[in-house]
């Protein structure tokens, strides 16, 4: 019987196949096609055929464990800074903090723990940004005042992509939320 695969392991999947369409080497029908079925697979040997093609796929992904937590939960820029960018794991829920301080948080590389992640943002007099990958789904429900906080991301995500809920609020400062492509690799 086929060892059942995790969530983790689908948005894994879906990681692979956003760089490997970013570098030109899978069209985008064909990516979309496959990002549909990986987010569907039920077993490993599932994910395995839609990768087996796809460089930096040779080495076989850990299987039937937990991810790694993310090494905190909270992201404090007080006079000072933050930034979590390249790959590291995204916990279920994260909290930043900015007072006169910034902070960037870049989840284009990063390894989703949970398809449904929430970020709860607060600045007082600081700003923060944070960057989405294209195809994950958001949910944006903060306030600023005398001060901004995105409202709205451009594009759409992929429909059974991870979400990511953003809120919270910034009083004279700023929350940034974008959605930007992975750069290619050289």
């Amino acid at each position: 019987m086929p060892s059942r695969a995790a969530d983790t392991d689908r948005i894994q999947l879906a990681q692979l196949l956003g760089d490997a369409a970013a570098q030109g080497q899978l069209p985008m029908s064909e990516y979309e096609d496959r990002l549909a079925k990986a987010y569907a697979a039920q077993t490993y040997d599932e994910l395995d055929g839609l990768r087996a093609d796809l460089p930096g796929s040779s080495v076989c992904p850990h299987r039937g464990g937990d991810c790694k937590p993310a090494p905190s939960t909270l992201l404090l820029a007080i006079l000072s800074s933050f930034e979590r960018r390249g790959r590291w794991n995204v916990p279920k829920r994260l909290t930043t903090f900015s007072l006169w301080g910034g902070g960037v948080i870049d989840l284009r590389y990063a390894d989703f723990t949970a398809t449904d992640v929430e970020i709860n943002a607060y600045s007082i007099m600081g700003g923060q940004t944070i960057l989405l990958p294209p195809e994950v789904n958001v949910d944006i429900q903060g306030h600023g005042v005398m001060g901004g906080f995105d409202q709205h991301v451009e594009g759409r995500g992929t429909p059974g992509a991870p979400t990511v809920r953003v809120r919270g609020f910034s009083l004279w400062g700023g929350v940034g939320i974008k959605r930007k492509p992975r750069k290619t690799r050289r």
